[in-house]
């Protein structure tokens, strides 16, 4: 399946609680001395350039506190529950985007950070969407989506599956057509050739 797997979270320890505090001053100082528009741009550089964790930048680790930092406070009506779709930005070698749809975003979005850091990657941008229905009923937008993104973005669906992972496009563009679902449909049919081909990125 490629919806994502939600496990049941303990509440913080006193132990964590205080080591968040601390990061959180230590994060807040950093983003004031450095600037995150500074950070930001090492920080990418420096992963395209090879960087490897445990990471040694503290603009790499500014960039994935402020990322993350974002997607708490910027997710819409966080008091309703329901499934929500999200779009999540990594920078490695190559950029890579992550897409799908969850009911408890904190633990999708701590699972996937450790899961891309472990290859190589940092989190460096998100978006998270208002609840679109019950759990069921996002996911299903979710395998639509999902679909219709790798006709556009690649010219078809690598090996007939559905992969929530896309390598080489740019998060601005995906979160774009994840959050118009009718705009990426209309991009999917444009991409079709008059004999019902679709085109891959060579042949455009």
């Amino acid at each position: 399946m490629t919806n994502d797997q939600e496990a049941d979270a303990s509440p913080p320890t006193m132990h964590e609680l205080v080591r968040q505090v601390f990061r959180e001053v230590f994060m807040t100082r950093l983003a004031e001395t450095i600037g995150p528009v500074r950070a930001r741009e090492r920080a990418i550089a420096d992963l395209r350039a090879g960087a490897v964790p445990p990471w040694d930048s503290d603009e790499i680790d500014l960039t994935i506190y402020l990322a993350r930092e974002r997607l708490r406070k910027e997710i819409p009506e966080p008091e309703k529950t329901g499934g929500r779709l999200y779009v999540l930005g990594f920078q490695g070698l190559r950029p890579v985007v992550k897409v799908g749809s969850t009911g408890s975003p904190e633990r999708q979005f701590d699972k996937y950070e450790v899961q891309a850091r472990n290859f190589g990657y940092a989190l460096v941008d998100g978006w998270v969407s208002a609840p679109v229905g019950t759990r069921e009923e996002a996911y299903k937008q979710e395998s639509l989506i999902l679909e219709n993104l790798h006709f556009v973005l690649n010219g078809y669906l690598p090996g007939g599956r559905i992969f929530e992972w896309f390598h080489g496009h740019g998060f601005e563009r995906i979160r774009e057509l994840v959050k118009c679902p009718e705009v990426l449909l209309q991009q999917r049919f444009s991409r079709y050739q008059g004999d019902g081909r679709p085109r891959r990125r060579a042949e455009q």
